[in-house]
Parts: structure tokens; C-alpha cells; sequence
């Protein structure tokens, strides 16, 4: 029996600025649309499909405003990788990062690494377009990095794909495609600018940022690297990392990683900041008091940067850390020890918990 095919409408056309699509931000780094009300996913709306390519439509010209406010406003230099390409070369195969001025002369060097699919300068989009553009986006992170007086380098793990003559961090259904050289996955970025810039700078204080995959990517490049960096590294601050140490040989590595790594997850709202150990992790973490992965961004981040203020001046030699024990800091909670007693009552029915993933917390300390 002949079925007439259905003819599916072309896909909707959106403008290429957030005026044209008729929203702008307030002073309180919100998008709101002309009667001011704040930009929300409408997620009961008739036509789904409608919604979310308006809403990648929104991501898009939002991201072009918070490159250009990194750019213009913060000094961010934007840089291709990989590295010796011509200045001028738009049509071979590459990607950008972004690096400031003094990244390859500064006492102190700050990497940031964002998570699967986000973009360059992006922590979260659903952040950013339903919260807050300066803190979905890195434009937060990095103004208060400047401020206090940190090189920055922001990577780009995800756009390792070349789609019509650009970067891209998804390749469209049936589309002719190539790999970026030296960057065909997020893991390959990043041990490649650690290795070809960070490795290069003059900084013997590097501070690390990494959000959910991004942490991954990072842990494999610093474990590969290790000589390069055990006695350059301040701190690591991972944000919903989900590795699992054990991935990783060498007893010398699992111990640098403890006594300078933290995580910082979800949690109950009662639990916020409060200090537990995960043995999958290898680590002490931190709760953020919500359970939206997005927000534990914003509710953290003023801890990171007491963290690594903890940590400034540090001489990072491995060889005379390692066997030391920090005194307790309330800003560093690597100082936070976790006793053979209360792991032991972790094991018991009263105090032990397990989430999806088998780790085990310890019982919590709050910093």
C-alpha cells in the first residue's frame, strides 16, 4: 500500500544575537527577555523539538558574548592549537584556547578543564542561560583568577571535531567530518597543552580546575606527565569528577594525587561543605549541599579559591611533602584526616553509605 512520506518542516531559523532573538542580560548576568522576566526552558512545551534547538540556539549566541567578554574585558588571548600553525591558516583543521598575557612568565598558573560537550569558556550552558552568563560561563572564575593574580589558560577538550571549515564538539548526523591533529579526543587535549604549554611555563605554582570528564582527562595527562609535574603542582580542584584511582599505577602517583587533589560533589543541602573520603577517588571531597551537578559550580567555587589560597607559596617538591603531615587548615580540606576509626564505622549499617557508583563515605567532618 502506497503512504504518502511525510514532509518534515525545515528546521526553525533563530537570530544570531541575543537581541535579534529578543533577550539581552541584566546587571545581575541574567538573560531576560524584553519585558525582563529571566529566560526559562519551558519543559512542558507542546513542541519539544521547537524548544530545544531554540534553546541551542540561545547557548550559541550566548557563548559568542562570553568569548568576547573574556576577550575584551578580561585580556584572554585566543590561541590555535595545535601549536606552529600560520596565524593566518582559517582552513586546516584546529581549535582555539584561550591563554592571557603573562601565562608563560607568571609566578602562579591556573589550567581550567570543562566537562563533556561544553564549550570553550563554558562551565555549564544550562547554567548560564538559566542562572547566571558570569558563572555558567568561566567569566567569573577567570576575573577572580586575575584578580589574584594568576596566569590563566582555559582548554578546549571538546572540540575535536573539524564540520564545515570550524571546530566543532559534535559532529551532525551524516556530515563529512575530520579530527583535529593531536586533539582527536579530550584526553589527547589536554596532555597536549599541558605537555606543549603548561609544561613550558615558568610557573612553579599550577593550580588545576577540571569539571566531570574533564577531571578524567586531566588525572590520565598529569599521570603520564608525572615527573614533569609532582614538584610544580599546588592543587587540584575536580568538580563531580567520576575517575576512579585505581585506573592509575604507581604508589608515588596515588599519594601525590591525595595530598594535593580535591573534589568537590553533590550532597544534601545539610551536608555542604562538609569533608568526606572516597577510596574510588583516591581522596578527600567536599560536599556542595545541592544535587544539581550545575550548581555545585557555584555553590564551590569561593571554596576552591581559599583552597588554593591555602596552598600559595607552597615549595610543591614532592620528595619533602610526601612524608609530612599538614597541620589542619579549614580552608584545605586535603589537612582533613580521616582515622582508621571512623573507617572502620563506616563499615557498620548505622554509619555506612553507598551511592550508585559503590564509593563509600566516611563519616563526614565539616571545615
Amino acid at each position: 500500500m502506497y503512504r504518502r512520506r511525510v514532509k518534515r518542516p525545515p528546521p526553525p531559523v533563530f537570530g544570531s544575537t541575543l537581541e535579534e532573538m529578543g533577550f539581552s542580560i541584566n546587571e545581575r548576568s541574567q538573560i531576560v527577555d524584553q519585558s525582563g522576566n529571566p529566560y526559562k526552558f519551558d519543559l512542558k512545551a507542546k513542541d519539544r523539538e521547537y524548544q530545544e534547538a531554540h534553546s541551542r540556539a540561545l547557548g550559541d549566541v550566548t557563548t559568542a558574548v562570553v568569548l568576547k567578554k573574556l576577550q575584551e574585558e578580561l585580556g584572554l588571548i585566543p590561541t590555535k592549537v595545535p601549536f606552529g600553525m600560520d596565524k593566518d591558516d582559517e582552513t586546516s583543521p584546529h581549535a582555539s584556547i584561550l591563554v592571557s598575557p603573562d601565562a608563560k612568565q607568571c609566578k602562579r598558573l591556573l589550567v581550567l578543564i570543562s566537562g563533556t560537550l561544553e564549550t570553550l569558556g563554558v562551565w555549564s550552558r544550562r547554567l548560564m542561560t538559566n542562572s547566571s552568563v558570569d558563572e555558567g560561563s568561566m567569566y567569573s572564575t577567570v576575573k577572580q583568577a586575575l584578580k589574584e593574580g594568576y596566569g590563566v589558560v582555559v582548554l578546549n577538550p571538546n572540540a575535536h571535531w573539524w564540520v564545515d571549515g570550524r571546530a566543532t564538539v559534535q559532529v551532525p548526523t551524516g556530515r563529512v567530518f575530520k579530527t583535529v591533529p593531536d586533539l582527536e579526543s579530550p584526553e589527547m587535549h589536554v596532555d597536549y597543552v599541558l605537555r606543549n604549554l603548561v609544561q613550558a611555563s615558568a610557573s612553579k605554582e599550577v593550580f588545576f580546575i577540571a569539571q566531570k570528564y574533564g577531571a578524567q582527562a586531566l588525572i590520565q595527562a598529569l599521570h603520564t606527565q608525572f615527573d614533569a609535574f609532582k614538584d610544580r603542582v599546588s592543587a587540584v580542584a575536580t568538580i563531580e569528577s567520576s575517575h576512579s584511582i585505581d585506573a592509575f599505577s604507581g604508589s608515588a602517583f596515588r599519594n601525590w594525587w591525595k595530598m594535593n587533589a580535591v573534589n568537590y560533589i553533590q550532597s544534601e543541602v545539610e551536608d555542604k561543605n562538609k569533608v568526606v573520603y572516597r577510596e574510588t577517588i583516591g581522596g578527600n571531597c567536599v560536599n556542595a549541599g545541592t544535587h544539581e551537578y550545575d550548581y555545585t559550580i557555584i555553590e564551590m567555587m569561593p571554596s576552591i579559591f581559599r583552597f588554593f589560597n591555602a596552598r600559595k607559596d607552597r615549595d610543591n617538591a614532592f620528595e619533602k611533602n610526601k612524608d609530612v603531615l599538614l597541620l589542619p587548615n579549614e580552608d584545605d580540606p586535603t589537612t582533613v584526616v580521616i582515622t582508621f576509626d571512623e573507617a572502620a564505622e563506616e563499615a557498620s549499617p548505622s554509619t555506612a553509605t553507598e551511592d550508585d557508583s559503590g564509593w563509600h563515605d566516611t563519616t563526614p567532618v565539616k571545615i
